[in-house]
């Protein structure tokens, strides 16, 4: 990825985060992303910080967000593994997650998803190999969290 590509989307990621920022102002629990990024995070805490707001506290796709954007409908997280023939899709929603792999060779994503394979890119230490470690931790205990909350 060219740095001026990383930067537009970089830019991108800002401008959700503003509309964040507006959706709290409707009464959402949202908080600055920045200051949620820069804090030290379990699987959990990075669930209801980063995924509640669409997906809901119980992953069941009711989150906050549904109530103010017409027509959002996130996934139900929970019905992952019944969906997939009682198998849990850990690669797919890891790559889901990330986000990095439905960009093809411009940001036409087909999903309302952010791309948190970047977003929990420390600033000014972006794609470093150190980097690169946490986020994919980061969004592994993601996946196994999701994972957890399967209904049976």
């Amino acid at each position: 990825m060219t740095i001026e590509r990383y930067t537009s989307l970089r830019g991108l990621l800002r401008l959700g985060a503003c509309i964040i920022t507006i959706a709290s102002g409707l009464g959402l629990r949202v908080g600055s992303a920045s200051a949620q990024m820069s804090q030290p995070s379990t699987a959990k805490k990075d669930f209801v910080l980063h995924c509640a707001d669409c997906h809901g506290v119980n992953g069941k796709g009711a989150g906050p967000a549904t109530q103010v954007i017409p027509g959002f409908k996130p996934a139900d997280l929970t019905l992952l593994s019944k969906n997939n023939g009682g198998q849990f899709p850990r690669q797919e929603v890891y790559n889901v997650i990330d986000g990095r792999k439905r960009m093809a060779g411009h940001f036409d994503a087909d999903t309302d998803m952010p791309l948190w394979g970047l977003t929990f890119q420390p600033e000014g230490r972006e794609f470093s190999k150190e980097a690169e470690a946490k986020v994919k931790a980061r969004i592994a205990g993601l996946v196994t969290y999701i994972e957890g909350i399967q209904e049976k």
